[in-house]
């Protein structure tokens, strides 16, 4: 199932002026919108209905049927308190009982859109190339680098050969130096880091694999990998950092690690007990 909403959500800043009004009319009565007629949607929205068909394609619908089918789907598997206690935001009077309420369910959120949002196919081809290749590239910047030295970290736990470094220009060069046999993974939530596409264009040279783990929006980084594994935000208004994109981004690793470690599970199972570091006892 494709869902609506996220989708629309994901893609608004990148629609026309028209294709706005229709998706911020959607967004704020999506229960409205799934009984209307394309015509009356185009009405109630102050736009047309070609704006309307337009809208639905720029989101990767065949049409307004398609997205409608499934709005009315996604609309069906949420029960409305969940949506607004998803879509709280912080205020100045929150207590800190409140935060905790709220930073919560945003993640929950996160992980829930994720989670539909993952193809298995693709998932399956992407741990296909991570078990076959000589070599794992990480590429990321800032937050987005902090979740892949996770994956890192677990990779040499179940001894894959991998690549991680927090310079840029350390980054490039394993990039430059990488094969058509290695694959890389990388990393970017906005899909518009330039030291991720350099990276990338880099990549591409050497007919290096590319699976990204980004939004799913077409941007720059979504156009050059050739595997897209997409996560969601649902970040409030006092984001500083990157806080529920990180759960998504961690969540998607966890589920690549996990899918790589059962390819080979009694081997995998060998190497974590040899590679278990003892805590010291008090």
């Amino acid at each position: 199932m494709k869902n609506a909403l996220i989708r629309l959500r994901e893609h608004y800043h990148e629609l026309a002026g028209a294709e706005q009004t229709v998706a911020q009319y959607i967004l704020k009565n999506p229960e409205i919108a799934s009984t209307l007629s394309v015509q009356e949607l185009a009405k109630k929205s102050f736009s047309s209905p070609s704006a309307v068909v337009r809208m639905c394609h720029r989101i990767n619908f065949d049409g307004f049927k398609d997205f409608k089918r499934n709005l009315t789907i996604e609309l069906a598997v949420h029960t409305k308190t969940g949506e607004q206690m998803y879509n709280e935001e912080i205020t100045r009077e929150d207590s800190i009982s409140d935060i905790i309420r709220k930073v919560t369910a945003k993640n929950a959120k996160s992980l829930d859109e994720t989670e539909k949002l993952m193809d298995v196919e693709t998932l399956q081809a992407c741990v296909k190339l991570m078990d076959n290749a000589h070599n794992i590239i990480l590429v990321g910047m800032g937050a987005s680098l902090v979740a892949l030295r996770d994956l890192y970290l677990k990779l040499l736990r179940i001894s894959r050969p991998c690549t991680i470094n927090d310079d840029w220009h350390s980054q490039l060069l394993s990039c430059r130096n990488s094969t058509a046999n290695d694959v890389a993974i990388v990393c970017s939530y906005s899909g518009n880091t330039s030291e991720v596409l350099t990276c990338m264009n880099a990549l591409k040279e050497n007919l290096t694999p590319v699976i990204a783990i980004t939004r799913c929006v077409d941007t720059p980084v979504s156009k050059l990998a050739d595997y897209k594994l997409y996560t969601t935000e649902n970040e409030s208004i006092l984001r500083t950092a990157a806080m529920s994109s990180r759960i998504s981004q961690l969540n998607i690793i966890d589920i690549l690690y996990t899918a790589l470690g059962t390819v080979n599970y009694d081997e995998t199972i060998k190497v974590l007990h040899r590679t278990y570091i003892e805590k010291p006892k008090n």
